[in-house]
């Protein structure tokens, strides 16, 4: 089984993790979460351009996507990364936001069996089980 997914997931926890910190910091320097946001969503615009033009990725994209999927993505990420950063602003350690946020897994896990017949086996649901509990030590 090829775990090129999981290397790609490290480095993303990584620097997620720069990112995190880095927000509960800039938070500390009275710096509003959606004002934060905001520049960073300025600065990431320029960065994803940056990086289609210089891969030059074609930008080949279907109506319907863009209604379907696109849109509502855009609203879902809008509303998650803001209640994220807020999270992380009242949290007392930035580390209890990024963990019960964390518990995104259980839904994503479950709804992808039925959305994209993705696998769950016993030992994975074990795994969820565990990270459920975790998030419920966190929050007591």
């Amino acid at each position: 089984m090829k775990m090129d997914w999981f290397i790609y997931a490290v480095a993303g926890m990584i620097l997620f993790s720069g990112m995190v910190l880095l927000f509960k910091k800039a938070m500390m320097s009275a710096i509003s979460p959606v004002v934060l946001m905001f520049l960073v969503s300025i600065f990431l615009t320029f960065l994803y351009g940056a990086h289609i033009f210089l891969t030059r990725t074609p930008m080949r994209i279907s109506t319907s996507s863009v209604v379907w999927i696109i849109l509502p993505m855009a609203f879902l990420s809008y509303g998650a990364n803001l209640l994220y950063v807020k999270s992380i602003e009242l949290a007392p350690n930035p580390g209890y936001s990024a963990a019960i946020i964390s518990l995104q897994l259980v839904i994503i896990a479950v709804a992808a069996v039925f959305l994209f017949n993705s696998e769950l086996t016993v030992i994975k649901g074990l795994g969820i089980f565990l990270a459920l509990l975790a998030g419920i030590l966190l929050a007591i």
